[in-house]
């Protein structure tokens, strides 16, 4: 069956707004596409594969493929390339929010979705001034990323959401069992990889 949790109430005021997304990794879901079919269209897909060769095709293949599944993709970091692949919107990572430039760009396109990933409450006072539609906090528990940050906890995200009106979406060492004990911090879902790859 298609994996439809966890049933956090939709962002009224945020009609494209997804419960969930699913973050790609080269090594972990090398192929993205793969876990279209288990996904119901209140996940969307936040593409990454910063360092894969043809990173292009691939992105264009998934929106493509993914659409067809009515699913949103999000292109992480790459305005141009979210054009050329007619990508839902783009992710922002967070070295990118202090960019003039970004804002712009945001404004100047106001059908796509938007996100950002934040791991403090600077990063996260820098993604609201984008006015962009989520940000995702990392990373809530401890990771087997390569950059290693320290965790937020339960604490640390419910600080996160009470200075913010962005729905804020965590990720980062969350388990099926641990996704549920979020609803008291105020997210509006989560983000994973490992998660969804049960599932696959």
């Amino acid at each position: 069956p298609k994996f439809h949790s966890p049933r956090w109430r939709s962002q009224e005021k945020r009609r494209r707004l997804p419960r969930a997304f699913v973050m790609t990794d080269e090594k972990r879901l090398p192929d993205p596409a793969s876990i279209l079919d288990r996904l119901s269209p209140d996940i969307a897909i936040i593409f990454r594969h910063y360092n894969h060769d043809h990173r292009g095709s691939l992105a264009h293949a998934l929106v493509d493929r993914a659409h067809r599944c009515g699913v949103q993709v999000l292109i992480a970091g790459d305005f141009r390339l979210a054009e050329i692949a007619r990508a839902d919107g783009v992710h922002i990572p967070s070295y990118m929010l202090g960019l003039q430039r970004i804002r712009r760009t945001i404004h100047a396109r106001p059908h796509w979705l938007f996100t950002a990933a934040v791991h403090s409450a600077k990063e996260l006072y820098y993604a609201t001034k984008l006015d962009i539609h989520a940000a995702i906090a990392s990373p809530v528990y401890k990771t087997t990323t390569r950059i290693q940050r320290n965790s937020l906890g339960p604490i640390g995200l419910l600080r996160l959401t009470h200075s913010t009106k962005i729905p804020i979406f965590a990720l980062g060492g969350l388990t099926r069992f641990s996704i549920p004990t979020l609803k008291n911090t105020g997210v509006a879902g989560f983000a994973g990889i490992e998660e969804f790859l049960k599932f696959v």
